[in-house]
């Protein structure tokens, strides 16, 4: 049973095919209730980021990937002829080689920034309370965070961190030059704007506009950061005043259209206006940027920083894979060791049970024998079947990467009265033994 990832990113999908399979929490836990409630899948969780929906399965190989491409466009409407070409989809080492990349952000648009796993965490978080995730998910994905945090603590790719809140902010200061006295609006007041308004501060802004749907969450973002919330239903008028507008919502259509652009666009007489949209499903209508002198910048826009951040970044980025190729070959030993669980607890059982079966004679030809001495004799017995069993437990273990581990386990069934058979990978057990 294979482990297996479905996928459509920033490489291989425009933001205008990347917004339309987008997924808020709630909709990733829908598609892996859905997903986990076939019969051949076994495990799910969804990754959904403004930079890359995947899906990761655990389960049967033949149906994997159409059963995560169909739940996915039936829970996003999009039909499956449409991101045929934009998929990717890998399999057991080349899935588990592309999560731990993506954990360790090698994957991500701004190489090295740290919000991807704060999202992973999110999506597992959310799976798991689904009953989506079991031992081979959460191993996997607890060693994505180990990744993660190995290659920013191991590294210097994470210094003077970069994030697409942080390239949005160095855009509009690129433009503009001296921020202190422009007029920024951000809208939105989630984590990503949480950002932005960071990085708006570093650079000195005086005067920064949070517009949001829930007025007390812009108030208190407007009020850490020596900014001011302003009223979302008044966002138009906001429009008209502002410099430079900021946006990543959550909402699934835009918030800021042609109609309403043009409408502000005479309200100012046709001064400038930059509006930059970091949100995927996008938050302003791609039309917008036919409105004279307003200047939209929408995530695919920032390749130029996104490449000057990776040739800055080579070196550590070399020393980041080879972190990540190290857990790949560590996360792949254990999930090889699962294949032989079955046939070590079927010994174990078998020696456990000849052991009760002899000490229990014997103490019954020992009627005389205190309680303390048949506990002693008890132990003993116990104590010899541990030390017999160790070595072909710890052997077979160790051969559970080689292509002869199936030999070693029929020589073992032959040898003792085993009833099982010898199992493939993932048969049998949930154990996350090490």
């Amino acid at each position: 049973m294979p482990l297996a990832v479905l996928g459509v990113n920033y490489k291989t999908a425009p933001v205008e095919v990347r917004e339309r399979i987008a997924l808020s929490l709630e909709g990733c836990q829908e598609v892996v209730r859905d997903l986990t409630g076939r019969s051949d899948v076994g495990e799910s969780v969804v990754l959904s980021t403004c930079n890359r929906t995947e899906v990761y399965v655990f389960g049967d190989s033949l149906v994997l990937r159409e059963a995560a491409l169909h739940c996915l466009c039936d829970h996003t409407g999009v039909a499956e002829e449409e991101i045929t070409e934009s998929i990717y989809y890998f399999e057991d080492h080349a899935a588990i080689h592309h999560l731990f990349s993506v954990g360790g952000s090698l994957d991500s648009m701004v190489l090295g920034e740290a919000q991807i796993l704060h999202q992973l965490k999110e999506s597992y978080s959310v799976a798991e309370e689904a009953g989506a995730t079991g031992a081979i998910i959460n191993k996997l994905l607890r060693r994505s965070f180990e990744v993660g945090k190995r290659v920013r603590t191991e590294t210097r790719i994470g210094e003077s961190s970069l994030s697409i809140a942080s390239v949005s902010v160095d855009l509009a200061r690129n433009v503009f030059g001296n921020l202190r006295d422009r007029k920024v609006l951000v809208v939105g007041a989630g984590d990503m704007a949480e950002l932005v308004v960071t990085h708006l501060k570093a650079q000195g802004t005086s005067d920064t506009m949070v517009a949001n749907r829930t007025y007390a969450r812009a108030q208190e973002l407007g009020e850490r950061f020596g900014g001011r919330a302003v009223p979302y239903e008044n966002l138009g008028d906001h429009l008209t005043e502002a410099d430079i507008v900021i946006s990543s919502t959550g909402a699934s259509e835009p918030v800021i259209t042609r109609s309403t652009m043009e409408e502000v666009m005479r309200r100012r007489k046709n001064r400038p206006i930059f509006l930059i949209d970091i949100a995927v499903p996008r938050d302003v209508e791609a039309a917008v940027n036919d409105v004279y002198n307003a200047y939209l910048y929408d995530i695919d826009d920032f390749q130029d920083a996104v490449d000057s951040n990776l040739n800055e970044r080579h070196e550590e980025a070399v020393k980041a894979r080879v972190i990540v190729e190290e857990e790949v070959e560590q996360f792949e030993d254990w999930l090889s060791s699962l294949s032989v669980v079955p046939t070590v607890v079927e010994l174990r059982e078998w020696a456990g049970s000849v052991k009760d079966e002899e000490v229990e004679k014997f103490l019954a030809r020992m009627p005389d024998l205190t309680e303390d001495e048949r506990n002693k004799v008890s132990a003993l017995a116990h104590s010899i079947v541990n030390k017999i069993m160790h070595p072909p437990t710890v052997r077979l273990k160790e051969a559970a990467g080689d292509e002869e581990v199936i030999r070693y386990e029929e020589s073992i069934r032959y040898l003792f009265p085993l009833n099982g058979k010898t199992h493939t990978r993932g048969e049998g057990s949930s154990s996350e033994e090490e």
